[in-house]
């Protein structure tokens, strides 16, 4: 009797034991998911043109623009910064942009926010941003850019956007300095452009609206953003530490 009692005791141990390991096994086999930080640069479906490749202002190269690294005319840092420059010369750039079949009439929300540093500002300045139009215009409504004096400025086309020549209304926002950081915040909807440029511990604000003149061409703005110059001395270099695109 005593050794049927030791007998079922021993297996009674085992079967806890055996019970305990497949246990622990089971806790073994939990896989915590890895936490994804967001990338600070995302430029989502936006692409990249450049006239670096071809030297040729008006024979530009485009890209996906996540998809690109390590060229002479942008490249991606260790510390996730993106480098963008162009060549030097009048109207060589390098910018993103939003792809055609992505232009909405200026009622539809969309939101393009960037913070970075400006090195090399040409002699006649640099544009930085744009709401531009594929509506069979000669220029952009809305340029974004550091003049020769050094202010960001915004100019808006406000005549005649599809002839040789326009008028313009040029509204001046801080004073830069470069390789100091700054950032711009372009909204649209309603109808309407709001911008917030800051830089220096200065925030300039400005909401406009196209006039008349763009009436025939009002589905068709798409956003822009990087380094175009309009002069003919330097290479521009624009670093961006954080960007994005939201609808």
């Amino acid at each position: 009797m005593l050794k049927s009692c030791f007998k079922y005791l021993f297996l009674f141990t085992i079967i806890l034991s055996c019970s305990s390991n497949a246990v622990d096994e089971e806790v073994d086999d939990v896989i915590e998911e890895p936490t994804i930080t967001p990338k600070a640069v995302d430029f989502g479906v936006l692409v990249v043109e450049t006239s670096w490749i071809s030297k040729n202002t008006g024979d530009r190269d485009t890209f996906l623009a996540n998809s690109v690294d390590n060229e002479n005319w942008m490249d991606i840092y260790d510390n996730g910064n993106v480098m963008m420059t162009c060549l030097a010369g009048d109207s060589h750039r390098t910018e993103l942009k939003e792809n055609s079949g992505a232009e909405k009439p200026l009622s539809i929300y969309k939101k393009m926010a960037y913070t970075a540093t400006l090195n090399n500002i040409p002699e006649n300045g640099v544009t930085i941003a744009q709401i531009h139009n594929r509506g069979g215009v000669n220029r952009p409504w809305i340029r974004v850019y550091v003049d020769d004096d050094k202010f960001i400025k915004i100019k808006a086309t406000e005549t005649t956007p599809d002839e040789s020549k326009s008028t313009y209304s040029t509204h001046t926002g801080p004073l830069y300095i470069a390789g100091n950081e700054l950032s711009i915040n372009v909204t649209i909807q309603n109808g309407s452009a709001s911008f917030e440029i800051s830089t220096n511990d200065i925030t300039y604000t400005k909401s406009l609206t196209p006039s008349a003149d763009w009436n025939n061409y009002q589905n068709s703005y798409y956003l822009k953003a990087g380094v175009y110059t309009e002069g003919d001395d330097v290479e521009p270099v624009l670093e961006m530490s954080t960007f994005s695109v939201t609808y």
